[in-house]
């Protein structure tokens, strides 16, 4: 039987390197007569998976009656379905619970239990039934349902497992854990939670620590856990905020572990997936700066052994402004998960369940190069199959559409040849592409505890109000903008992990702070300084924990005074003048002074110092990236440090490059812009592509490959246009190639094979092995062939 492995970023099959390309159908909402077309189609995309909710209130529609076989209905025959994804060869993720959201009423766990069993229901601070009816996760009664659920509906899956012949390679465990808790700014208070609690308490504090942190006896824990919980008072305020959320971490991460043991415990021996939640709607668009809440939630479960967290990623049409939320939550993504794991998206947006916004097939084609550019080695895209709700059981009722790539009756939507075009593209490269890993420049200090504010009272909003805030415009929209659009290219760290950040590893790093931060932190960018780092702090000092205690350590390690604060003015900064800047902190030092505000020399605002065997750069400057002028202040800045772009183009564009040694490179480039843009591209001083000009039409991107191996003795060293399929019938290879440029140019080397004269292409050995293949035509596509080179030389 087969075997499957996670191992350096990547999913291992049976011993093959495999790079994940899935759709999500809901066999639940599809006539089962339409099953194996809905598969073949997904196919047909180039994909290699098929993933499916189970949803548990589908087929346990009364208490104790379940149906998985199709004996009520044929739509809930889950074993034909699963036997059909094998039959048409492809993989599977199942996806059973107990929570799937999936647009279903009650978000997949039945009604019948939340109607009869409300004492397991999640309650609000005063008592009531949760918002949005979600359990309490840790809740025995719900505990013991959702393992007869369990028990039904993994033996169903088992004989399916790869393990055991079948397709199913990976199980999602729930479905964006902590989530409704977080949209309503209510967790849960529900008496099993809060007595979780209380042992939290115990197991974490003494008498004398619990005392000094809360300003409450000892003896009055078991009320402050059960009642003061619920309705805090400003004294302790601050703590129990932070507190209670570093609990509920623990929390999630106890449910999730109780369900992938009972899954074990019954068979289940592939990997496990958990779904981390975050991106949110502003008006007709999405934006992704509350992601890492999600991650931050999820961020002990994310420790869990075997297990793979995976991104939702829902961007809207993604345009200039907003895709640097996809960088920040695939670095953030990668810096909390288990290390061997790839990047993975289980819900890569696919459409939507509103048909607003109208989603482009541009944003399909330019998320998924993104991605896949910085690292993503699995893609799911959600929905990829519309469909029906039966039996009543649609939160937004019987319609099910999702503006998918495929409709209700099959037909292909405009952005299923996008799709597929990547998914060929993967298929033609995966081998040679899944050796390879992002170039990167710098690094990000991602600090989960910052994006720990999914709830607030009365007294604490303040304080999550003005970290929301200065995340979003001072890191995420400002210096995390500033240095992707100038293609300084970063991946980020946790400066929550438990080891030291070493200067060999990460030989520079951007830490946004705000006045608040812990203990451990503080002295771990004192360890680093003192290491030989080079640290770019923005746009504050540290004075507090996130406790609201004093803390000094890092300001009294920089030893400087902060003089005030200011808001809205304008600064000097290098040879930059007239910056307007949202905040500046200014500091009674001159030395190393390289910003101030504006004709007031003495006020400055940025320096940099020598601390132990690093270099600190203090950017004492909080702005976001609003206007153009400011790129050239973040490049500035980033030089000081002596960080800069590996590329030099003429035309604003996003481009990285994965690399492998042995398998050679993939430039990805993206035009965000709807005009195209024309560029010959220089890499660590090296021109690229022969020096010729490269054209990105308007909202679009190319992957273009250098010496990377097409097939045995088959290079090519570099081309402008993309190869998405190769085919060898007997002796000739035929590629396919997208024609973007008016003219194509390809070199290859082999000494095996040459390249073959036809209408459109062209011949020329520039040396002995290595052919310059011209291309000119206005088709659409257009193909190389090659023939073994004992074969009559260049044929005409």
């Amino acid at each position: 039987m087969k075997n499957i492995a996670i191992k350096d970023e990547k999913v291992i099959v049976d011993g093959q390197e495999v790079f994940l390309f899935g759709g999500e159908l809901h066999y639940f909402r599809i006539p089962k007569q339409d099953w194996r077309e809905r598969i073949q189609q997904v196919k047909e995309a180039g994909a290699n998976m098929i993933s499916t909710y189970v949803p548990w209130i589908f087929h346990e529609y009364e208490e104790g009656v379940t149906d998985l076989t199709g004996t009520s209905r044929p739509e809930r025959d889950l074993q034909t379905f699963l036997q059909l994804v094998k039959d048409e060869g492809m993989y599977c993720l199942v996806r059973p619970g107990p929570y799937v959201m999936a647009e279903i009423v009650d978000h997949g766990v039945p009604t019948w239990f939340i109607d009869n069993y409300p004492e397991a229901v999640a309650k609000t601070n005063v008592g009531e039934i949760h918002p949005t009816r979600v359990v309490s996760y840790s809740h025995p009664t719900f505990l013991e349902k959702t393992e007869l659920w369990y028990e039904k509906v993994c033996a169903v899956i088992k004989p399916f497992l790869i393990t055991n012949g079948g397709p199913v390679i990976l199980f999602q465990l729930d479905n964006e854990v902590g989530m409704f808790h977080w949209v309503t700014n209510q967790p849960d208070f529900n008496t099993s939670t809060l007595q979780e609690f209380e042992q939290h308490l115990r197991t974490n504090y003494t008498e004398q620590s619990f005392q000094e942190t809360f300003r409450i006896p000892f003896s009055e824990i078991r009320s402050f856990a059960e009642n003061m919980t619920k309705k805090p008072e400003a004294i302790y305020a601050h703590a129990l905020r932070n507190e209670f959320g570093l609990f509920l971490r623990q929390h999630y991460k106890r449910f999730i572990e109780h369900l992938k043991k009972s899954a074990e415990d019954k068979g289940i021996d592939v990997p496990f997936v958990v779904n981390i939640h975050g991106f949110h709607g502003i008006d007709i668009l999405k934006r992704g700066t509350m992601y890492p809440i999600g991650i931050s939630q999820l961020l002990e479960t994310a420790k869990i052994e075997n297990t793979l967290m995976a991104g939702d990623y829902y961007i809207g049409n993604i345009e200039y402004d907003s895709y640097v939320d996809i960088v920040l939550a695939n670095a953030f993504t990668k810096a909390i998960q288990w290390k061997e794991q790839p990047l993975f998206s289980a819900e890569f947006q696919g459409g939507s369940i509103h048909d607003k916004p109208k989603l482009q097939p541009t944003t399909f084609d330019l998320t998924t190069r993104l991605c896949i550019a910085d690292g993503m080695n699995g893609v799911n895209y959600y929905m990829f199959g519309a469909g029906e709700n039966y039996e009543n059981i649609g939160l937004f009722g019987r319609r099910h559409d999702w503006q998918a790539p495929l409709t209700k009756s099959g037909q292909k939507n405009p952005h299923y040849p996008v799709i597929q075009h990547i998914g060929k593209m993967l298929q033609t490269f995966e081998s040679s592409l899944l050796q390879t890993k992002p170039v990167v420049d710098t690094h990000l200090g991602f600090y989960p505890d910052y994006y720990m504010t999914e709830f607030h009272d009365e007294h604490t909003k303040h304080m999550v109000d003005q970290i929301q805030r200065d995340r979003e415009t001072f890191m995420a929209n400002g210096i995390a903008k500033a240095l992707r659009v100038n293609n300084i290219i970063y991946d980020a760290i946790s400066v929550q992990d438990d080891e030291e950040i070493d200067p060999n590893e990460i030989p520079s790093l951007w830490m946004f702070t705000t006045e608040w931060m812990d203990e451990n932190i503080q002295q771990k960018l004192v360890s680093y300084l003192e290491n030989g780092g080079k640290l770019i702090l923005f746009p504050t000092i540290p004075t507090k924990t996130l406790k609201n205690i004093p803390c000094t350590i890092l300001k009294d390690y920089i030893n400087v005074t902060v003089k005030e604060t200011k808001h809205r003015v304008f600064g000097q900064i290098d040879q930059a003048d007239n910056v307007l800047i949202d905040r500046a902190e200014i500091y009674e030092t001159t030395d190393g002074a390289f910003a101030h505000i504006e004709d007031k020399p003495d006020q400055v605002i940025a320096f940099e110092k020598q601390l132990g065997k690093g270099q600190l750069y203090m950017f004492g400057i909080g702005m976001d990236h609003g206007f153009h002028y400011q790129n050239d202040i973040i490049v500035e800045l980033a030089k000081r440090a002596g960080i800069e772009s590996r590329f030099t183009l003429e035309e604003e564009l996003d481009i990285t490059v994965r690399s492998s040694p042995e398998k050679g490179d993939f430039f990805f480039l993206q035009n965000f812009d709807e005009f195209k843009k024309t560029t010959t591209i220089t890499y660590d001083g090296t021109t690229l592509f022969g020096g010729k000009e490269i054209s990105i039409p308007m909202r679009s991107g190319l992957m273009l490959p250098v010496n990377v191996p097409l097939h045995e003795d088959l290079f090519i060293e570099y081309g402008t246009g993309e190869i998405y399929e190769t085919v060898q019938q007997q002796d000739e290879i035929s590629l396919t190639i997208k024609m973007v440029q008016k003219e194509e140019e390809f070199v290859f080397r082999s000494s095996s094979w040459k390249p073959v004269n036809s209408k459109e292409v062209s011949i020329e050995e520039v040396q002995e092995h290595t052919f310059k293949v011209p291309i000119q035509t206005t088709e659409e596509t257009a193909s190389i062939r090659f023939q073994p080179a004992f074969a009559n030389a260049i044929q005409p």
